[in-house]
Parts: C-alpha cells; sequence; structure tokens
C-alpha cells in the first residue's frame, strides 16, 4: 500500500511491484493498492488471512512485522478525517463480514509521510534490500505453524 504522490510514503508500492512476480509463484496474490481505510474491505474481506506492506513512522528503511492492530494505528497519521486498517476491521465486523484470521502488517520506516515528490535518494538506495527484508519475513511468517 501506499501514495504515489508522496515521496517516501509509495515505498510500499515500490516493494509490491519488485516483489509480486516472485511471491505470485506460489500461493500469494499480491495486490498494489493506492487504498487506505473503508476501501480496503472489498480487498480483505472473506480471505484467510492477509499481509499489508505499508509504511510506517520509524527507524528509516526498518522493515518491522506488526501483528496487533492497535500498534499499527499508533504508526498512523492522526486525523479525524482518517479511517485506516482498524477502522475498517471495526467496520466489517459491525457488518457481519469475513474478517481474515490472520492480519500482519509489515511496515517499513519512513520520516516524512507527506513530502510530495520522488522517493529520497537514501530510500531509494535501501529499496532492494527492504524488499529482501520484506520477502524474508513473508516467508518466515508463512512458514511459522
Amino acid at each position: 500500500m501506499g501514495n504515489s504522490i508522496y515521496a517516501e510514503d509509495r515505498i510500499g508500492l515500490l516493494v509490491g511491484e519488485i516483489l509480486k512476480e516472485r511471491l505470485e509463484t506460489g500461493d500469494l496474490q499480491v495486490e498494489i493498492l493506492e487504498r487506505i481505510g473503508y476501501s480496503l474491505i472489498e480487498y480483505i474481506a472473506g480471505k484467510d488471512s492477509v499481509i499489508i506492506v505499508d509504511s510506517i513512522i520509524g527507524e528509516y528503511g526498518e522493515v518491522k512485522l506488526i501483528e496487533d492492530l492497535k500498534s499499527f494505528a499508533a504508526f498512523s497519521p492522526k486525523s479525524p478525517h482518517y479511517a485506516g486498517l482498524p477502522e475498517a476491521i471495526e467496520l466489517m465486523k459491525a457488518l457481519n463480514l469475513s474478517i481474515p484470521e490472520r492480519i500482519l502488517v509489515l511496515g517499513i520506516g519512513i520520516r516524512d509521510p507527506y513530502a510530495i515528490g520522488d522517493i529520497p535518494p537514501e530510500l531509494s538506495a535501501m529499496l532492494e534490500e527492504i524488499a529482501e527484508n520484506v520477502y524474508a519475513i513473508i516467508k518466515n511468517t508463512l512458514c511459522a505453524p
């Protein structure tokens, strides 16, 4: 996930593009989305497991596995108009929609989610390493009991 307008927030989109072919050789379906909140419902309802790769405010370029959605909300921008993944899950519960049994978020640390423009050179230089870290976590997580 991400937003291609924002310099650093697009990191999830770029990682998705790098890993899509590799991940889809197995049983995984990869969606590269510029969506947030309630618009995610159509992509996650009825799935057994969902792994979301997105940017978070954190250590620059570090990939962090977030298994608790309340923790994920702490990394998200604050706005009364914002509805994120935790709010989408709550709405799914209220509507009695099928919620994935397992929802994992892989957060990629960025500094400024609002800067517009090209991806910063420092983050761009880390892109392949970030993608490999994401791939390793996904593979290790899926192989775990």
